[in-house]
């Protein structure tokens, strides 16, 4: 029994004090950049319902509340025992749980791919066995004690900026090493070196989300993948949760919003400037994977400023 109720102690001590960490990174309600640009503290109180988010790649710690991340085949609950990965961008619907009483408190790490091969290399170099599974792009994981420690040390340094230029780095690194020694580690780090089918698959992402690419189409994607357009969509929305052109919808769509926050640009030319040729289909869409229209959302926009986002 006092073993117990040592481990208990700990356990609460360990909550109570990232919690008071992370409320002095995030004072109020919305996104807050840290000394650190690649990591970010997010604060809600009150729940949030099927709200569209394109999560840019990164690992997401919950430390208080819950946050359940669904595409199509994945479901991922995010909670202060549990992490997700996601080492492309992947479009989800996202339920929260919050409240004044009780914010929901996030930290949001950005995933460096440059980072995890460098690793990767060094791990192999040094004889560790690194298996060769089909590759994933998004996971989930238990938050243990190594992972524990990592983010009461992230969080008391995010709180130094002095110790945080000189510390980040290394402990960026750190969460890196510690990701790809877990179980789905190499299943991501075969995505990140398009190893296999879904490899090759989840390497195109990227030309589908370049703007540059003018013309570009599914059967060129597909082709450069060296894969049949039937393969190639069925391994897309198998590491996805949607087609091809369902994740490039919702990619433009999401920086339509993000281009609505500035008053200079009308409507129409951000539908444009995201590849819509017609104003009608853009408000169309943007109402339909919204549930706002653009103008509705500009407002929305303006009244709470730049952190308007509710997860």
């Amino acid at each position: 029994m006092a073993d117990e109720a040592h481990v208990f102690s700990m356990v609460v001590g360990w909550s109570y004090r990232v919690l008071e960490l992370a409320e002095a990174l995030a004072p109020t309600v919305g996104h807050h950049i840290t000394p650190a640009p690649t990591v970010s503290v997010f604060r809600a109180d009150s729940a949030a319902k099927n709200v569209p988010k394109f999560q840019q790649p990164g690992t997401l710690f919950i430390l208080q509340g819950t946050e359940k991340l669904s595409c199509p085949g994945n479901v991922h609950i995010v909670d202060p025992d549990h992490f997700m990965l996601t080492s492309a961008p992947v479009a989800f619907h996202i339920d929260t749980d919050a409240a004044v009483t009780k914010p929901l408190l996030s930290v949001h790490v950005a995933f460096d791919p440059a980072t995890a091969m460098d690793i990767a290399s060094q791990m192999e170099w040094q004889g560790g066995a690194i298996s060769k599974p089909a590759a994933i792009c998004q996971t989930s994981g238990r938050i243990d004690d190594s992972m524990k420690d990592f983010l009461y040390r992230l969080l008391t340094t995010l709180c130094d900026p002095l110790a945080c230029r000189i510390l980040i780095q290394g402990l960026i690194r750190e969460l890196h090493f510690l990701l790809l020694q877990r179980d789905e580690g190499s299943a991501i780090l075969a995505g990140l070196e398009g190893r296999g089918a879904r490899g090759k698959v989840l390497k195109t992402a990227a030309e589908l989300l370049d703007r540059r690419r003018v013309g570009i189409t599914i059967n060129t994607v597909a082709a450069s993948a060296e894969l049949g357009l039937s393969s190639y969509h069925s391994h897309f929305k198998a590491l996805f949760g949607s087609t091809p052109l369902e994740y490039l919808k919702a990619a433009r769509l999401h920086d339509a919003r993000n281009l609505l926050r500035s008053r200079d640009v009308n409507i129409a030319a951000v539908g444009q400037a995201v590849g819509y040729k017609g104003t009608s289909q853009f408000s169309r869409e943007f109402h339909r994977h919204f549930g706002r229209t653009a103008r509705e959302e500009r407002k929305l926009l303006e009244i709470s400023k730049s952190n308007s986002d509710l997860v």
